[in-house]
């Protein structure tokens, strides 16, 4: 029964993610304006601009047939390459916002969780509802019209669907959208104090955060260890967001 522990999971993030919304919204409001512009962020820089990068660069990818040396480049790159384009494309966002007229925590705090919200839409529920699709459904793959290297990779991915998986799932993307928030507001202290320092340690954060979840894809991890790394990281940023985002929200100011 591999679907219904994945399915749970799916549904858990859905609650997370209506709860949240439900919260922000009770707490700080405000108008819709800034969910979409931080969704149109996520999809601008790291659907469709990063893919492109990743794509056009020639580094190999998770599935392909690659020597080691040549998968730990093309991890590498993935990762920084992630940390890159998603916290420069936040900073730019910000920055234009500051630049007509600024913005406050209610407008910071919709465009974090929309571009969060986003992410785990698009990637933790839209794409593992067709991962289990195509698990429960495997000969509609031969229907497909794929080139071998996206086959092997989606049939790599099929054969590693398990229980761990949904746990995997739910652990790793409640740590995207706690973590997402997080690096916003560094990328908000990297306008409001005009400090790139800040905007680079948001890229590097973001890139060193993303490690445990390529080497799954690459093969290097497994994935009850992937699961159990970002539940590690969840507790830490649950407790630093508690301890220090109030003072580290002070610091932002426009």
């Amino acid at each position: 029964m591999v679907i219904v522990p994945n399915a749970l999971a799916m549904l858990a993030l859905c609650v997370v993610g209506v709860y949240l919304l439900v919260q922000l919204n009770r707490r700080l409001p405000s108008g819709p304006t800034p969910y979409w512009v931080g969704a149109m962020a996520f999809i601008l820089f790291a659907i469709v601009l990063e893919p492109i990068f990743l794509g056009g660069a020639g580094f190999a990818l998770p599935g392909q047939h690659a020597s080691t040396a040549q998968a730990v480049i093309g991890l590498t790159m993935a990762c920084l390459t992630a940390g890159l384009f998603e916290e420069t494309g936040k900073f730019i966002c910000l920055k234009v916002k500051s630049a007509r007229g600024g913005f406050d925590l209610a407008w910071l705090a919709r465009f974090a969780l929309g571009y969060a919200l986003c992410e785990a839409m698009l990637l933790g529920l839209i794409g593992h509802a067709q991962l289990l699709y195509f698990y429960a459904n495997p000969e509609v793959l031969s229907t497909l019209k794929l080139d071998s290297t996206a086959l092997g990779i989606m049939q790599n991915r099929l054969t590693s669907v398990t229980e761990w998986t949904a746990l995997f799932l739910l652990v790793e993307r409640l740590f995207a959208i706690a973590v997402q928030v997080g690096l916003t507001c560094l990328g908000a202290l990297a306008v409001a104090r005009s400090r790139l320092a800040w905007l680079v340690a948001a890229i590097l954060i973001h890139a060193l955060i993303n490690i445990p979840a390529a080497s799954y894809q690459y093969g290097f991890l497994a994935l009850h260890y992937g699961a159990m790394i970002y539940s590690l990281l969840l507790v830490v940023v649950i407790y630093f967001i508690r301890v220090k985002g109030a003072s580290l929200l002070k610091r932002v100011k426009t």
